[in-house]
């Protein structure tokens, strides 16, 4: 397996070029949102598989997400360190992004920072079940904040081949894990975050869940 080179980004192929992630999210200039657009999520309580991508870990959890009144099915979600989306100029210790497909193909990616503090049992799981293709339980509670306030843009992917028009929901609350698991994390990746991309005009929206 080849790892994506993070230390040569400029040599990733892209497919377009004006509405790319992560970005520098600034409060102060996001825009309120002033009608219903909660994030409601139904994800399985079971993965599937954990592997080494070559761009990160994944896992293979499935599930339903209603976002802003539309439905989306989760297929993976993936853990980058440090984060790629930075919050009032701090960037986080990780970031874990949802990846959901809507019915016409449109992806939305539900993104959660992650900080250094109480372990959680859901990424020692993960840890512990690298490259391993067999079922286990998996019930993200511990990943996933209970307040679902967040900031919106349209972007891109983040890893090659960096296609645009994704649904970008990066969460306000962080999640914790140990210092122990995210050195456990760089033993497979030093850095997987791409760097932060110019916002081109873009608007910024933000929900406060109630």
């Amino acid at each position: 397996m080849q790892k994506l080179n993070y230390d040569a980004q400029e040599s990733w192929s892209m497919t377009a070029g004006l509405m790319q992630s992560p970005i520098a999210i600034v409060s102060k200039t996001a825009d309120s949102i002033d009608y219903p657009a909660s994030l409601e999520l139904y994800y399985d309580l079971n993965a599937n598989y954990v592997r080494d991508t070559g761009q990160g870990l994944e896992v293979g959890l499935t599930g339903t997400a209603i976002i802003a009144n539309r439905p989306f099915r989760l297929q993976q979600f993936h853990v980058h360190a440090p984060s790629e989306h930075t919050l009032d100029g701090q960037a986080y210790d990780g970031e874990i992004h949802f990846v959901h497909e809507a019915a016409d193909g449109r992806l939305a990616v539900i993104g959660v920072f992650l900080r250094l503090g109480a372990p959680s049992e859901t990424f020692a799981s993960i840890l512990n079940r690298i490259n391993d293709e067999s079922v286990f339980s998996c019930e993200v509670t511990d990943l996933l904040p209970t307040n679902r306030s967040y900031y919106h843009y349209i972007g891109s992917l983040t890893t090659p081949p960096l296609s645009e028009n994704v649904d970008w929901y990066v969460l306000e609350q962080p999640m914790t894990i140990s210092a122990a698991q995210l050195a456990e994390f760089h033993v497979h990746y030093d850095h997987n975050n791409r760097h932060l991309q110019p916002l081109n005009g873009r608007h910024v929206l933000y929900y406060q869940d109630k």
